[in-house]
């Protein structure tokens, strides 16, 4: 039976991190938490979470703002990082993690709405309104607005 031996700084460099699955890694957002957390007046027990549990509530918050630059992105036929990403853009996905949260809210509180005597409705789940739509119309990526593409036609004279 051999004898195995590693230096502490051996160990440290191949422990695994100790996470669990609903913490977040670290990546590119265009908003933090704390925009999202101003803006709205949100806290912990918005969603049922122990007082003191920012952390969770950072981690539900990372995501949508995760799906909120996504369905930007989408949108728009563009990539943004944190680093080119313009205001206006940002603005928008505030407003539209805002939308997410609302819904949520919304959605727990009041699942189905009565219209009328006669008939009921669920909470709309429209959260990429025309709103935010309209306000990403100059961002929009196409191929009359693509700076980065040249078109050109050779005239030859030959049929």
């Amino acid at each position: 039976m051999g004898v195995f031996s590693m230096t502490e700084e051996e160990i440290t460099q191949t422990e695994e991190p100790n996470t669990t699955d609903s913490e977040v890694e670290s990546v590119d957002l265009w908003i933090t938490t704390n925009d999202v957390i101003n803006f709205h007046g949100l806290k912990p027990k918005n969603f049922n979470l122990e007082k003191d549990n920012t952390t969770e509530l950072n981690n539900i918050l990372t995501q949508w703002i995760l799906q909120a630059q996504s369905l930007i992105e989408t949108y728009c036929h563009r990539e943004y990082t944190s680093e080119t990403v313009n205001n206006a853009v940002k603005n928008i996905c505030l407003r539209l993690v805002s939308n997410m949260v609302t819904l949520s809210i919304q959605r727990r509180d009041t699942p189905i709405i009565k219209v009328n005597d006669w008939s009921i409705s669920t909470v709309p789940s429209n959260i990429f309104t025309d709103d935010l739509k309209n306000d990403l119309k100059p961002f929009i990526k196409d191929s009359s607005n693509d700076y980065k593409k040249i078109d050109f036609f050779a005239i030859t004279g030959d049929d």
